[in-house]
């Protein structure tokens, strides 16, 4: 399951992707906790109809992790990703960004929209909208709060990161025993807490002041968006439409997924494949 990436020199870091297919180019973009792998399952259909990249975010997997904690922003991740496709030679492109990608997806789409024909949102919400996203009562999210305690959360994760990470794992249960080993490893390898730390960090902070700050300009997102989220999952009973309709112009799909959690197209690729195809119908891509 670990198949030797591709490497591209970007944005002053070195990112590891993998490239599958020959078509119109297609960006996949993970998040926590995970790696450029968790788009196995559709990868293969969708190559049928697009060249499909899925880099390693900076600081997990097989990319590059900066020492400073900087270098974790949104602004970094999207500018890795837009020098990415420019490496690849795309004049266009078709962007999906799940957790953390999401983001990413949403900064793309609102700064190039020359290059970016749409963007695929898979459950997540609009940062900086109003809606009433009440604290989430199960304490699913402590480690939000927990990981911001600079000094303290790296010792104690360091001390066995494994262990630690695979806390998270374990709330998927659809994911098979080599699989879980497969990100166990991966987040086990040196550097990956702080640069973990660091990007949730960027999010939780800096991050989200701009994100308030943009959609209390006015800014919108003139791009073509499209969004899925689990039924099952952290946002399948909050106002997601209303949250992107603050600011986006061009609402697309927009269902909750039967049978699906927050990692969509892993518990249900099929349906995964099968919205990322209309949208790219509605676009009328190749």
């Amino acid at each position: 399951m670990a198949d030797a990436p591709l490497y591209a020199n970007v944005n002053g870091i070195r990112v590891a992707y993998d490239r599958t297919g020959d078509g119109f180019g297609l960006l996949l973009l993970h998040g926590f906790p995970r790696t450029r792998r968790t788009w196995a399952q559709v990868t293969p259909a969708l190559a049928e109809r697009f060249t499909v990249v899925a880099p390693d975010r900076r600081g997990y997997g097989d990319s590059d992790r900066p020492s400073d904690p900087a270098a974790y922003d949104n602004a970094h991740m999207a500018q890795d990703a837009l020098e990415l496709t420019q490496h690849l030679g795309w004049k266009e492109f078709l962007v999906v960004g799940h957790d953390k990608g999401a983001p990413v997806a949403r900064r793309l789409a609102a700064d190039h929209p020359e290059s970016v024909r749409g963007a695929m949102i898979i459950d997540g919400i609009a940062e900086g909208a109003n809606v009433d996203r009440r604290r989430d009562p199960t304490g699913r999210t402590w480690y939000f709060d927990f990981f911001r305690q600079r000094g303290v959360a790296e010792q104690i994760i360091g001390q066995d990161p494994g262990l630690f990470f695979g806390l998270f794992l374990d709330r998927n249960p659809h994911l098979s025993p080599e699989q879980r080993a497969f990100y166990v490893e991966q987040f086990s390898k040196p550097g990956t807490t702080e640069a973990v730390l660091a990007d949730y960090r960027a999010a939780l902070e800096g991050d989200r002041e701009k994100w308030a700050e943009e959609t209390a300009s006015g800014a919108r997102i003139r791009t073509p968006m499209y969004f899925i989220w689990g039924a099952d999952g952290p946002v399948g009973g909050a106002p997601v439409l209303d949250a992107w309709r603050q600011v986006a112009d061009d609402i697309r799909g927009g269902e909750a997924v039967p049978g699906a959690a927050h990692y969509v197209h892993e518990q249900q690729p099929e349906a995964t494949v099968r919205h990322i195809m209309r949208f790219a119908d509605e676009l009328g891509l190749p």
